[in-house]
């Protein structure tokens, strides 16, 4: 009866290795004598069987191909034939010596503690090879995507304004002025958002790094936001004054800091900015506002290690913030102010002394 391909399954192979590295043991049990010392072998290859069956149990569960679990499979064999080929080897050595005991035990513990490292290390392996390959995947798609913001979306978004100004200046009918300007308000947010999603892969694709003097550039970028948003006041509580080495794009992930601060503060009440430094010497700007704080989604996708929905501008301009710190070797966090609002912390490494 011939099996097809679907019915034999790599788990299978992992499972029919385990059974003969257990009928390895059984026959040492048989074959070598009784007494306790052959009864603690055969425990011991058939304890390490269990660990290749087990294996073949978790297969089809990880997150590998097909062909990635097949080619598990085979470095599994692969490493229990050289463990045996190994003993082999050994046993001639004592062979040759004048000492030929222990074949049966040493070549069926060699055989099966092979297919339990070459089970698991394999799996392992396999995993780690799929797992690059699709990060050189993405990272090609990334790149392809970012040419397509820069040119071809944002050049067709920029037509479709030009064309809405037209229609402006030509309208006079009021529920057509208000067409126009619900339309130019949503494109002009997508081409904000292609703009922050492409400063984002620029700075992921850098790895440059340049020596600020965290003070003055403060400073400088607390003065840039005061002029655009007048109507906030902003408090500077500097204790300490730091050089830090950080990613080129730090002066952005400050200003947007700021800006998203200033945005999200209520009338009458003040961005706070401090600079200190840690006990280990790194240097830590906040900037502190008393909004109704970071949208639990936004929190949510800068604090986990899994995809969550994020589609919005001041989700991408966190993370600006993110992977500038991120590439300069520092931390990011977003903490709740007290009474409200929330604290951006950056920590940063200090730049060496000159």
């Amino acid at each position: 009866m011939s099996f097809s391909r679907d019915r034999i399954r790599p788990q299978h192979g992992v499972y029919a290795l385990g059974t003969l590295c257990f009928g390895l043991g059984i026959a040492h049990l048989l074959t070598d004598g009784e007494g306790v010392g052959t009864g603690l072998e055969t425990f011991v290859i058939c304890a390490i069987s269990l660990v290749v069956v087990v294996t073949g149990y978790e297969l089809p569960d990880r997150p590998i191909s097909r062909a990635g679990r097949w080619r598990a499979v085979r470095i599994a064999v692969t490493v229990a034939g050289s463990f045996g080929l190994l003993a082999l080897a050994i046993w001639a050595i004592w062979y040759l010596e004048g000492d030929p005991t222990e074949f049966g035990f040493l070549v069926a513990f060699a055989v099966t503690l092979g297919a339990a490292v070459g089970a698991r290390g394999g799996l392992y392996a396999v995993e780690a090879d799929e797992r690059l390959d699709e990060a050189r995947d993405l990272s090609k798609l990334l790149t392809i995507n970012q040419r397509v913001l820069r040119h071809n979306l944002r050049n067709d978004l920029s037509v479709v304004l030009g064309n809405l100004d037209n229609i402006e200046r030509r309208a006079r009918d009021p529920e057509t002025m208000e067409d126009v300007r619900v339309a130019r308000t949503h494109l002009q947010t997508l081409l904000e958002t292609t703009d922050r999603t492409r400063e984002i892969v620029s700075i992921w694709n850098t790895e440059r790094r340049e020596t600020f003097d965290l003070r003055p550039l403060l400073r400088e970028k607390i003065a840039a936001v005061g002029e655009s948003h007048p109507d906030v006041s902003i408090a500077e509580r500097f204790d300490g004054d730091c050089r830090v080495e950080s990613h080129a794009a730090l002066p952005m992930a400050v200003e947007e800091a700021l800006r998203n601060a200033a945005e999200h503060s209520p009338p009458g009440e003040a961005v706070t900015v401090s600079l200190d430094t840690t006990e280990t010497g790194a240097a830590v700007v906040e900037v502190s506002d008393a909004g109704t704080g970071v949208p639990k989604f936004d929190a949510d996708a800068i604090g986990s290690t899994k995809e969550t929905p994020l589609v919005h501008t001041q989700g991408l301009g966190l993370w600006i913030i993110y992977w500038t710190v991120e590439m300069s070797g520092g931390t990011f966090e977003l903490l709740e102010n007290e009474p409200t609002g929330t604290t951006v912390r950056l920590v940063l490494p200090t730049a060496p002394a000159r």
